[in-house]
């Protein structure tokens, strides 16, 4: 609660300085952190009081805090700001993050903002533009540090000490050939061990890990997760080295597909969050809301059928939302997992039936568990029908829990196979077949054997 009060106070009291004293303001936010001032403007309650402090904020710094804010934010942002005033903020940033604000904007401004650019930045840029945002070259940079295969070790140093402190998160020397074709690499650490009339090559890795810029950059994270790479090369068809792809870029794409299955999982779109306006994020959740209505109504028709037996026991209006509570949870834990490895690569088509496997075993175990535990309860619970509606009972959780456990397994292997998200409609699904499948086995059960 402190937390939060003093952060509220701190952007009162940046907006009053903003505009009583707007050069102090400007020294402010000249010593602050970019995080920090990323902060106050997501503190604020409108878009003209963000402008307010981001034409406060130096120009050098003015890009990083607009990378630190949601990207409808940022495009809100952009929108207010002049072609010039945007490409004074790119000309600061390196190439992939000024790639990623410009894909943030019109793209016939991206286009003026690009030709206001110097030539050296505007032919970083402009190829970095035409890659797709999910695929290894929207997330690679052009910047980095890359010498000839004949060159020895001191003329490799000579050269890092000049031109070297212009590259951020410097951790590789690239070796290429005359057609700039990648040949090796180096970390700084050999290079600095190295004798001065060394060749670099000798000294180069020569096996080692590189992405096209048309790879998908789910693949390329997964790739940094099982090498515990720190930076790696992007080459074309051709083997030309064209960009890098650095750990800090790869920790977003984590967070952001991360964030996008969570949201999926719990049927929400990948763009919600706090800072959409009210009516944008009725309307997206209404339409998953809708669609969970549609699937509601199946399963209260199915209830519908037994409408007599409900009526002659009234017991089981009781017992049967467990039911179909108990198959709904375990079939979100198995979801859940399936999602999570698929997301991660661990599973694939040709471990997908060893998986299944185990999920079908794991919910016979705990179907039979549970059965007994609703028996038990249903039987005390109820004395006047006796052990026969414990039996129903625990016949239904174990149906349900069994087919709920395979389910979701089966759902999302699926939609894969199909090449369509399992996070963004396995849930729906999933959701629809525990409730039917346990309504119908529980009051099925019931009408054959306590009727």
């Amino acid at each position: 609660m402190q937390t939060t009060e003093s952060a509220r106070l701190r952007s009162e009291e940046a907006l009053t300085l903003a505009k009583r004293e707007p050069s102090r303001m400007r020294a402010r936010f000249a010593e602050m952190h970019t995080a920090d001032a990323a902060e106050l403007l997501l503190d604020c309650q409108t878009l003209e009081q963000r402008l307010l402090l981001l034409r406060c904020i130096p120009d050098e710094q003015q890009g990083d805090v607009l990378l630190d804010l949601p990207e409808n934010m940022q495009e809100a942002l952009l929108a207010q700001l002049h072609p010039e005033a945007i490409g004074d903020v790119v000309e600061h940033l390196d190439s992939d993050d000024a790639t990623d604000l410009l894909q943030a904007v019109d793209s016939a401004v991206a286009d003026e903002v690009i030709e206001q650019l110097e030539p050296d930045e505007r032919r970083e840029i402009r190829p970095l533009m035409t890659y797709d945002e999910e695929s290894a070259g929207g997330i690679m940079q052009a910047e980095l540090f890359k010498v000839r295969a004949d060159w020895t070790a001191d003329r490799v140093l000579k050269v890092l000490r000049r031109w070297g402190q212009e590259i951020e998160n410097l951790n590789y020397v690239y070796v290429v050939d005359d057609d700039d074709h990648l040949v090796g690499l180096l970390s700084l650490r050999t290079l600095i061990f190295l004798e001065p009339d060394q060749p670099i090559l000798e000294a180069a890795e020569r096996k080692f890990i590189s992405v096209s810029p048309d790879e998908d950059r789910e693949t390329v994270a997964r790739l940094f997760d099982k090498y515990d790479l720190m930076t790696v090369p992007v080459v074309d068809g051709n083997g030309v080295l064209v960009g890098r792809i650095t750990a800090d870029d790869i920790i977003d794409v984590f967070q952001e597909e991360a964030t996008e299955d969570m949201f999926r999982l719990a049927a929400l779109s990948d763009q919600d969050d706090l800072t959409e306006p009210v009516l944008v994020t009725a309307w997206r959740r209404g339409v998953w809301l809708m669609v969970n209505l549609a699937t509601a109504v199946l399963a209260s028709l199915v209830i519908a059928q037994f409408e007599p037996t409900i009526s002659a026991i009234v017991a089981l209006a009781v017992l049967m939302p467990i039911v179909a509570s108990m198959g709904g949870i375990a079939g979100t834990q198995t979801l859940t997992v399936i999602v999570r490895g698929i997301a991660l690569g661990r599973i694939t088509f040709h471990n997908a039936f060893k998986v299944l496997m185990k999920e079908i075993r794991v919910s016979v175990i705990t179907g039979l568990t549970f059965a007994v535990v609703a028996a038990a309860i249903a039987t005390i619970w109820f004395p006047r029908h006796g052990i026969a509606l414990g039996l129903v009972i625990a016949a239904a959780m174990l149906i349900n829990l069994c087919v709920a456990g395979l389910a979701g397994a089966l759902i999302p292997l699926t939609l894969q196979r199909l090449h369509i998200d399992p996070a963004l409609a396995s849930g729906t699904i999933l959701t629809t077949v525990t409730d039917v499948v346990g309504f119908f086995a529980f009051l099925g059960l019931a009408t054959l054997f306590l009727l």
